[in-house]
């Protein structure tokens, strides 16, 4: 189950684990480098944070142009606070 939080923040549900995970869109690469910096700061494990990418693609040009980023975190009961880290407040 996905429960949509703001546009670009989402959290999901992990049933057989019963546990959390909250995922955020970055399109700029420095911004979701500076969100997982943050969460490790504040205590969350390499282990609980992935960074995934989709839908870049080569222009006729042959130029690259990204897609978007997404920074997953299995947060479980810290919800709020990871939320608050992926959103830079």
């Amino acid at each position: 189950m996905t429960t949509e939080k703001r546009d670009d923040i989402h959290e999901t549900e992990i049933g057989a684990t019963e546990g959390r995970q909250i995922t955020r869109v970055y399109h700029d690469r420095k911004q979701a480098e500076a969100a997982i910096d943050r969460l490790k700061q504040h205590g969350f494990d390499d282990d609980q944070i992935s960074l995934r990418t989709q839908g870049g693609h080569t222009d006729e040009s042959g130029v690259f142009v990204p897609g978007q980023i997404e920074v997953v975190v299995m947060a479980d009961a810290r919800v709020p606070e990871a939320e608050r880290l992926l959103s830079g407040d």
